[in-house]
């Protein structure tokens, strides 16, 4: 005759091992039990400048963070003093979403702007826009700028009279862009303000190089990095999904790879540079793993390249105030250089 097992005992061995299931299931798929993720303090920054860019009847603020100048560790090593910025400049507050660049480049293409139609526009429009290459990147900072009346940043010549409005015309010299240095227009940060303003914490001390951006933990731990960055997933997440740097800067980490201005170095090569033109890119996608995280790694891709999981944000030098609102369609896209319609 069996023993029958008293129901407390099954209940006092049970409960620890549900309990261990649940735990561990918590450290594996984060995102996907809510009572176990770690809530995370918002910050707005040093403070904000909103451009208004039309879109259709409507319109859509573009939000720029300040970023101020200064020094920093640089790379996953943090070596220090190695980040140098130096003047305050502005930094979207989110990528490029869907909605944002399609408002821009179909008021842009009536205008004789050149873009190779190969973004990938999601459905949701305030996903961020993947499959973006740096060429159509640089003509669209100069869209938006003409479409703000700015002096865009992208010129085809040295003196500066031409500027970039064509993603064709980049591959033939190579992606020799020349840039006017006293345009107020919008461009692609430098990749020193790129580390900087995902690095910033008060301008005295500084997240690692390892970390996510606004993470105060590495890149390995898994719970602290998802509410940070998204990262091995699905599809990208809406811009502004989870919690900010310090500067109130979103997805500076995961979602999509952003692209800055810098070619790729490369020590070995006899120019520095990569060999293939590569521009840099940084902070990893929502399509790769935690390591791509690292706000210190820099990595590059070509210029011509249209990939999933990559996208870009503007930056402004200085601290400008916006302009009001924006110019309507006759006035807001006379030509940069000489005024005309």
């Amino acid at each position: 005759m069996r023993k029958k097992v008293p129901v407390k005992a099954i209940v006092r061995a049970g409960v620890p091992l549900v309990l261990f299931i649940v735990f561990a299931l918590a450290l594996s798929f984060p995102k996907y039990v809510p009572f176990f993720q770690i809530r995370h303090e918002k910050h707005e920054g040093i403070g904000s400048v909103v451009y208004v860019v039309p879109s259709g009847a409507g319109s859509i603020d573009l939000v720029m963070k300040k970023v101020p100048a200064g020094t920093a560790p640089r790379g996953c090593t943090d070596e220090p003093g190695g980040t140098v910025v130096r003047s305050p400049f502005l930094l979207a507050r989110t990528e490029t979403s869907n909605r944002l660049w399609t408002a821009v480049c179909e008021r842009a293409e009536k205008h004789g702007f050149l873009f190779s139609g190969l973004a990938i526009r999601g459905n949701a429009p305030d996903a961020p826009v993947e499959g973006v290459s740096w060429r159509d990147a640089v003509v669209w900072c100069n869209a938006l700028s003409v479409q703000l009346s700015l002096t865009p940043v992208y010129y085809e010549d040295d003196a500066c009279t031409e500027p970039v409005r064509s993603f064709a015309w980049l591959e033939f010299p190579g992606d020799a862009v020349a840039v006017k240095a006293d345009a107020d227009g919008f461009r692609l940060p430098a990749s020193a303000e790129w580390e900087f303003a995902a690095r910033y914490l008060d301008g005295f001390s500084w997240t690692p190089g390892s970390h996510p951006s606004g993470s105060a933990d590495a890149y390995h731990l898994y719970v602290q990095s998802a509410g940070y960055a998204v990262f091995d997933a699905e599809s990208a997440a809406p811009c502004a999904s989870l919690a900010p740097n310090r500067l109130g800067i979103y997805d500076m980490s995961g979602n999509v790879w952003e692209w800055c201005f810098d070619q790729m170095p490369d020590p070995l090569s006899t120019t520095g540079f990569d060999s293939e033109g590569k521009r840099v890119v940084r902070g990893g996608s929502w399509a790769g793993n935690a390591y791509r995280l690292q706000i210190g790694g820099e990595f590059g891709s070509l210029p011509d390249a249209v990939e999933q999981g990559q996208g870009f944000r503007v930056a402004r030098t200085g601290w400008q105030d916006a302009r009001t609102s924006w110019q309507d369609a006759r006035t807001g896209w006379q030509d940069a250089r000489t005024g005309r319609d």
